[in-house]
């Protein structure tokens, strides 16, 4: 183990032992809760975006504060820090009385608190998200697909060296996350039965299969399977967190690094209120409001910074800085900002009367991905997602990602101080269809049907896990995240994609690009 990997692991353990919401290598003791409030560089959000930008920056010996809106959850010993699947309890759900799943169960609890997964409700179009330190690698499946290259020129960028990403910057991610394919024996073993009763499916259908890199330790998955551990991922837990360390999660890499240069401090439960850009100091200002871990307001402070990068994921970001702009804080931004949002297509299925087994548990992590690119509504690829209720219901639940052109609009109306989104109640008809006729071909070639008690219209098209665009390169930025109206100001974080990721999974892509990004910028803005 790297240094100061081992001494950022260390001053995350030291922050976790007494609750500390300020998290560096100095003290993380409750009685030492204040900080300073100057900064070379300021990174608000630690999602793939925010962690990779926060280490690249702590490594070059820049000052810089990290600001998290959510709780860091800690895998401890007692191997009890995350909500389990049935019943969830208040820390899977952001402030809330109760869960959020869109097909449930959602069972409630008495007392809020800051749980891992919000879910942001808009007219036509509900957003889910994880609020916590380390973002979607907390709770997402861990699953690293790159987008081909003809996806990738076709549906995101044709300006971006697609060789570039697959040389040197997909490799490096998946070598700081761990990330391995699983081993053949666990996904032909008892565990993984509606994977491979969805392999072959898809085969008998016609279609070809990818199996995911995945970012699990497969070493403790051995554990759980020979019984030297409590079960996590074997007991499908995936979406609230997973209770036995087995996700190389970004607090263990890229932020347990980057605290380990002694140059990076860590703010949590702290939430970005406004920023602006001041002319005579030629600095950003950051106003956060810090709250208890139920919610309970305790501080105000304002930060400042030569350098601003803004990775709050596609919500997080596009309000801030569309809130920044129609307020006159950063009037500079151009009216791109806050355009281009997409759901990644995000469109899910379940699949009854499966003629063979698929298991009482389905085991995380998700791993097999079938590929529709000949689909005449729009290209598409679905992974085998899991649906972990305890008994088997002989059905498969899948989630596409198709194509869609469809666009939507973030707003902040001043005289409400509302934050909204233009979504279109025929938005999602495009993915919808397409993810229909694919279902339809699987059930034809294995006599099996589309479910309709879960998800009611067959193919929902109402939420995603995979919110992106708000801030496009190429249109409120150049091709690097510097946004447009002022310099030394960034969006690095999956506000950066027009809208889709190229008909994968949006992790990889995110974090390449991010890699990328702050790779020039340092080489260019920083001297």
């Amino acid at each position: 183990m790297k240094r100061r990997k081992f001494i950022g692991l260390s001053a995350l353990a030291t922050a976790s032992f007494y609750g500390s919401t300020i998290i560096s290598t100095v003290s993380c003791k409750k009685d030492k809760q204040k900080t300073d409030t100057n900064y070379q560089a300021i990174v608000v959000g630690s999602g793939f975006g925010g962690s990779i930008v926060a280490l690249r920056l702590a490594e070059k010996g820049i000052n810089t504060l990290l600001i998290e809106m959510g709780k860091f959850y800690d895998v401890t010993q007692q191997k009890n820090t995350f909500s389990s699947n049935l019943p969830p309890d208040k820390r899977s759900t952001w402030l809330n009385n109760k869960s959020e799943l869109p097909f449930g169960p959602n069972l409630g609890w008495k007392d809020k608190y800051t749980g891992v997964l919000d879910k942001v409700e808009f007219p036509n179009m509900n957003i889910y998200r994880n609020i916590c330190l380390g973002g979607g690698s907390i709770s997402n499946g861990g699953v690293l697909f790159a987008p081909t290259e003809q996806h990738f020129s076709q549906y995101i960028s044709n300006e971006i060296n697609y060789s570039q990403l697959a040389n040197t910057y997909f490799p490096r991610v998946k070598q700081m996350l761990q990330a391995t394919p699983m081993p053949a024996d666990l996904f032909n073993s008892e565990h993984y039965k509606f994977a491979q009763v969805a392999k072959e499916h898809a085969l008998n259908a016609g279609y070809n299969v990818l199996h995911a890199d995945s970012f699990y330790n497969f070493d403790i998955w051995r554990k759980e399977t020979q019984g030297e551990i409590e079960k996590s991922a074997l007991n499908g837990e995936l979406l609230y967190g997973n209770n036995n360390g087995i996700k190389n999660s970004l607090d263990r890499n890229y932020l347990a690094e980057a605290l380990g240069t002694g140059k990076l401090t860590i703010k949590t439960l702290s939430k970005v209120t406004d920023v602006s850009f001041s002319t005579t100091t030629e600095k950003y200002q950051v106003e956060v409001e810090t709250i208890s871990d139920t919610g309970v307001l305790l501080d105000k402070q304002a930060f400042n910074s030569e350098y601003l990068f803004v990775c709050a994921g596609s919500v997080g970001t596009s309000e801030i800085l569309v809130k920044a702009r129609e307020k006159g804080n950063l009037p500079e931004l151009n009216l791109e900002v806050g355009k281009g949002f997409g759901s990644n297509g995000n469109a899910f299925a379940i699949r009854n009367n499966i003629n063979k087994p698929t298991g009482n548990i389905h085991t995380s992590p998700p791993t097999l991905s079938i590929l529709d690119y000949d689909n005449p509504i729009a290209p598409l690829t679905a992974m085998q997602d899991i649906f972990p209720i305890g008994i088997d219901l002989r059905i498969l639940l899948m989630v596409g990602q198709p194509y869609n052109e469809y666009r939507g609009k973030f707003n902040f109306d001043t005289s409400n101080n509302n934050f909204s989104l233009d979504w279109a109640a025929n938005g999602m008809d495009q993915p919808k269809a397409a993810m229909r006729y694919f279902i339809d071909r699987l059930n034809s070639a294995n006599g099996s049907g589309l479910d309709t008690l879960f998800i009611k219209s067959g193919v929902s098209d109402n939420f995603t896990y995979h919110a992106l665009g708000g801030c496009v390169l190429g249109k409120s930025s150049d091709m690097f995240g510097r946004l447009n109206g002022y310099k030394k100001l960034y969006a690095i974080c999956g506000s950066m994609l027009p809208g889709n990721s190229g008909l994968v999974n949006p992790t990889l892509t995110i974090a390449a690009l991010a890699e990328r990004n702050i790779e020039q910028i340092l080489k260019e803005d920083f001297s």
